[in-house]
């Protein structure tokens, strides 16, 4: 059940990659329109796409740790005992968790500090953009957590 619950957030998460991915390039493409064509450059596009990168960035290193596909020992994984490998795997885990715990603490501290603050032009309340720091580090957890219980999950067996 809950694998099930993990697949749908990392679809809600890989929909809002997608999203924001998409947002980027209208937004950028409107400041450079403005700016080269009209002559007359936009102040607010810019600060929207700076909290749209900040979120897709932060998704995106959830989205690596479901993926697996984050910074690791694979060298030493590939060429050590599986027991060895086991553990490396679950250094690496551990640590992405520190990050994470640090993102989740760290950004609450941030979000709380700046919530009453709004972007100069597009006048846009720092929260969004703070929130980005508590709720990717959550997903990070939650993401790699799972990524532990399969450490030590016994091997399926292939039928013949």
């Amino acid at each position: 059940m809950f694998q099930k619950i993990e697949k749908y957030i990392y679809r809600l998460v890989n929909y809002a990659l997608v999203l924001q991915g998409i947002g980027l390039i209208i937004l950028i493409g409107l400041e450079v329109f403005f700016r080269y064509v009209i002559g007359n450059a936009l102040s607010w596009p810019e600060e929207v796409a700076g909290i749209f990168f900040i979120w897709f960035t932060l998704l995106g290193v959830a989205a690596v740790v479901r993926e697996d596909d984050h910074i690791a020992f694979d060298f030493l994984m590939k060429h050590t005992p599986p027991a060895v490998g086991k553990i490396i795997k679950l250094f690496c885990m551990l640590m992405i968790q520190v990050y994470a715990f640090f993102l989740i603490y760290q950004g609450y501290s941030y979000a709380s500090m700046f919530s009453f603050e709004t972007t100069p032009a597009a006048r846009i309340n720092l929260l969004w953009m703070t929130l980005s720091l508590p709720i990717s580090g959550l997903l990070i957890i939650i993401f790699s957590l799972l990524k532990i219980v399969g450490i030590f999950k016994p091997a399926e067996r292939s039928g013949s």
